[in-house]
């Protein structure tokens, strides 16, 4: 564990160094068009294969580099392969396997050690995780984001790099649309998501939840217990409604279905909005985290909810333009920011029952979801935000020394590595999506600095 010094701003050779370590992980991760999660070194590396969510993170935070002087290379290299992730979108829909017609995958996988063995072995339904006969890929679908993260990520990836999209990528991104459509239809005008275990006739294991913070005990009630499925989470719900808008405009020539998503996208933002049966909390100044099966908010006080900033579209995001300042104000105030680390998962105090604090504690950091928000800030307009935000994050890695998966604060402010407090599994220590968040806010750091 390691004692953070408080500086105001890293230096410029400082934010180089940690630039081109950050450019050299991805050179080693988004290769032959495919974008691995994290180096292949055992725990310390135990996500080398393909995400959905995080490749489409990375390609986001790449190209976004490119606008302040980043490698349009590296982002072309980030879209090939985003776009080469497509190859494995849901062609059916199948019970069995969690499949689904057009929608992304949650995690392709063709390396199987120890890791995986302990990680996939465990069953949630009648057999483990989906092996494709067919090409001994591990293909599990159980990801309510990748499709709409996805989307946004290609279309601004083909916006910053002025690529031509391929007739595939546009029946792609056609099919991700009715996916979006359809799952907000299926769950009463929000997105959401049933767990694995949760889905009659589902044969092969899975996720329990299904957004980015993917554990167990991630959802509950205020009380403790386990928030019944379906689920609704805010972010999910963010990026939907930004991927709406913009395949609307990619297919403004299809009158019918550009209209279509047009106005299934002002129904969910109004719906996001309402405080009776949205996300907003009932006090105006905050939203919940989500939203469970008995239509009950889970109040509890994420990171998510700045990340929904990131999922603006033309310089509107979900959230209602009169209650950004309130959420801006939340997120920048000392229960969520910390100029050593970034932003908390959770606002200082919320409490969880059981889990291993991966994603549930107050005092958990994951870079690439600070940059998230850092990236929304600077989109907003909070420019002086987003600079403290970009660069608490570039001090976090600089002392703790890599492109670190997330990390943990202890009671006396040190931060550390996550350690599991049963297996022997650490954060994995080079990780593609902070490694295009440490590139990202080193790029706009320096361009702000030559501003």
């Amino acid at each position: 564990m390691l004692n953070i010094i408080m500086v105001d701003r890293l230096n410029i050779a400082q934010i180089l160094e940690l630039r081109d370590k950050a450019k050299s992980t991805l050179d080693k991760l988004i290769v032959d068009n495919h974008i691995y999660a994290s180096e292949y070194n055992g725990w310390a590396g135990a996500y080398h294969s393909w995400f959905g969510r995080d490749s489409a993170i990375v390609t986001d935070l790449v190209c976004a580099s490119v606008e302040y002087g980043g490698d349009s290379d590296l982002a072309c290299r980030a879209l090939g392969g985003l776009s080469r992730f497509a190859q494995w979108q849901g062609a059916k829909d199948s019970i069995l396997t969690g499949e689904s017609l057009g929608k992304l995958p949650h995690e392709i996988r063709n390396t199987f050690n120890q890791v995986d063995h302990i990680q996939h072995a465990a069953g949630t339904n009648q057999l483990p995780w989906f092996v494709d006969p067919l090409d001994g890929l591990l293909k599990n679908w159980d990801s309510a984001d990748s499709t709409a993260l996805w989307v946004i990520s290609m279309i601004r990836a083909h916006n910053i790099t002025d690529a031509k999209y391929s007739s595939n990528e546009l029946l792609s991104l056609r099919a991700a649309a009715y996916w979006i459509v359809k799952n907000l239809n299926d769950f009463d005008g929000l997105a959401g998501f049933l767990g694995a275990d949760c889905q009659v006739g589902r044969t092969f294991s899975g996720l329990h939840n299904q957004g980015w913070k993917d554990t167990v005990a991630i959802y509950q009630t205020v009380d403790g217990r386990p928030a019944v499925h379906p689920i609704k989470d805010v972010l999910v719900n963010a990026e939907s409604w930004a991927a709406l808008r913009e395949l609307a405009v990619l297919f403004q020539d299809d009158d019918e279905l550009s209209s279509k998503l047009s106005r299934t996208s002002d129904v969910l933002k109004a719906k996001f909005n309402s405080s009776s049966d949205g996300f907003l909390l009932e006090n105006g100044e905050y939203y919940a985290q989500a939203i469970d099966g008995l239509g009950h908010q889970l109040p509890q006080r994420a990171i998510d909810v700045g990340m929904c900033l990131w999922a603006n579209s033309d310089g509107k995001c979900v959230i209602e333009t009169t209650n950004i300042d309130r959420v801006v104000e939340y997120i920048m105030s000392s229960d969520m920011f910390n100029p050593a680390a970034g932003i908390r998962n959770y606002a200082i105090g919320t409490a969880f029952n059981g889990g291993t604090n991966y994603h549930g504690s107050s005092h958990t950091y994951w870079p690439f979801a600070s940059t998230m928000v850092a990236r929304g800030l600077e989109s907003m307009g909070y420019h002086d935000e987003a600079i403290r935000v970009s660069t608490a994050v570039l001090q976090a890695i600089s002392f703790l020394g890599s492109n670190i998966e997330m990390f943990t604060e202890e009671s006396d402010g040190r931060l550390s590595p996550w350690h599991h407090p049963l297996l022997n599994q650490q954060s994995a220590t080079e990780q593609a999506w902070t490694a295009a968040a440490v590139y990202y806010n080193c790029t706009f750091l320096l361009a702000d600095e030559l501003s």
